[in-house]
C-alpha cells in the first residue's frame, strides 16, 4: 500500500470513530496501531530513501568541485605547454611543421595595446569615438582600424604577433 492510501485509511478511520461510538475498543486500537505501523514503516523508508539522494546530491557537487579544479590544472598546462612549444619553435625560425600525426602553423594576428595612462588623456579631449563608456576603456577595434588607415594615437600601437595552431 502506499502511504497516502494509508493515511486516508487513517483519515476514514478516525472519521468513523466520530460517527460510531459502538465499535469495541480493542479493535479501534489494533486497527490505529497497524495503520500507523505501516505508515511509520512507509514514511522511513522514504526517509532513508531522502537520506540517500540527498548523499548523491553531495557527492556529484563534491565531483563536481573536484572536476572543476582538474579542468583549471589541465588548462593550465595545456597554456604553459602551448606557449613554451611556440616560443621554441619561433625561435628556431619554424613555422610551419607537419607530421603524420599533427600539423602546427603560425597565423599572423593584429591586437591593439594600450598605455592606459597615456592613451586615455588624449582619448578623452580628441577621439571620444575610440572610447566606451562602462568604466572607460579603449574600443580596441576602432582604435586598430585608425592606426590602420594612418592615424597616430598617442599611446596606442598595433602588435603583431604569432598564434599557433595544432590541428
Amino acid at each position: 500500500m502506499k502511504l497516502y492510501e494509508l493515511t486516508n485509511d487513517y483519515q476514514q478511520l478516525l472519521a468513523m470513530l466520530d460517527e460510531e461510538n459502538d465499535l469495541p475498543p480493542e479493535a479501534i486500537a489494533d486497527t490505529l496501531e497497524s495503520i500507523s505501523a505501516e505508515i511509520e514503516d512507509k514514511a522511513d523508508n522514504i526517509a532513508c530513501m531522502l537520506k540517500s539522494i540527498d548523499a548523491n546530491i553531495n557527492a556529484i557537487k563534491a565531483e563536481e568541485t573536484h572536476l572543476a579544479e582538474r579542468r583549471k590544472s589541465k588548462q593550465n598546462a595545456y597554456d604553459r605547454i602551448k606557449a613554451y612549444l611556440s616560443d621554441e619553435l619561433q625561435k628556431a625560425g619554424i613555422s610551419k611543421l607537419e607530421t603524420a600525426r599533427s600539423k602546427i602553423t603560425f597565423r599572423k594576428s593584429a591586437s591593439v595595446k594600450i598605455d592606459d595612462d597615456i592613451f586615455f588623456d588624449w582619448a578623452e579631449s580628441n577621439g571620444k569615438d575610440l572610447l566606451t563608456y562602462e568604466q572607460p576603456k579603449a574600443n580596441l577595434t576602432a582604435i586598430k582600424k585608425a592606426i590602420g588607415d594612418g592615424e597616430v594615437i598617442p599611446g596606442a600601437q598595433i602588435e603583431e604577433k604569432q598564434n599557433i595552431q595544432i590541428k
